[in-house]
């Protein structure tokens, strides 16, 4: 069920009049701004969304809380997500206050990371196993390809266009990292039992870019088998 919901009006006077309006929703905290705007970049083809259609979730909060039953849909491009509520649609506020995002059959957290040659930073992950000690995550991001269309030769891409693209990670207590395509930064986060997890991946012919590969690796990781 929604708090109640207050409207603010805002008037600039300049050479003309223009009229903006502020939508504030007390759950999630923080505020929200309505979301304008057409659902797609003009001039680029291709959605910025993970799924284009809206799909029914949760919102569950680190104090507890649970605003159920909401229409989310994700802006991988904008890093967003975006929900419905009386006929408007609104931009999620104040990730740091959310526990996880429930959208269909999929599971969002909102977590601290770090890359190679990058400051720390934080972005939406899709959680693939959610019990254990070792979690398998996968990042969800979109790029803006520019145009490469040569008008002499006609050929290439006339129109820029949005490029989807996913990385698997591995989270282990407050540790999250990229698995490269060998999985040793795999094997340096679970060094615990690196001897164990290389053994099996290889008697298994496990691949280190495959989820259901990858989601074996860590189940074996968790398994009390192991431990």
């Amino acid at each position: 069920m929604f708090t109640r919901l207050s409207i603010c009006l805002l008037v600039f006077l300049n050479s003309g009049i223009a009229f903006s309006q502020l939508y504030y929703l007390s759950l999630p905290p923080g505020h929200n701004k309505l979301y304008v705007g057409d659902d797609r970049i003009p001039g680029v083809v291709g959605s910025p969304y993970l799924v284009d259609d809206w799909s029914k979730g949760n919102i569950t909060l680190y104090n507890g809380k649970i605003v159920n039953d909401l229409n989310l849909r994700y802006n991988v491009y904008l890093k967003e997500f975006h929900y419905q509520a009386d006929n408007n649609t609104y931009i999620l506020g104040s990730p740091d206050s959310i526990l996880f995002v429930e959208m269909g059959d999929k599971r969002f957290m909102y977590l601290p990371f770090e890359e190679k040659k990058e400051s720390k930073q934080k972005d939406y992950f899709e959680v693939l196993s959610g019990d254990g000690t070792a979690q398998l995550l996968i990042r969800h991001t979109v790029m803006l390809i520019k145009s490469n269309f040569n008008v002499a030769l006609n050929a290439g891409e006339k129109n820029d266009r949005l490029e989807h693209k996913s990385a698997y990670y591995l989270k282990k207590d407050n540790s999250i990292v990229l698995i490269d395509k060998r999985g040793q930064s795999l094997f340096d986060l679970l060094s615990d039992k690196s001897r164990e997890l290389k053994d099996y991946a290889m008697k298994n012919h496990l691949s280190f870019t495959a989820k259901d590969d990858l989601m074996k690796i860590i189940e074996y990781y968790n398994s009390s088998g192991i431990h």
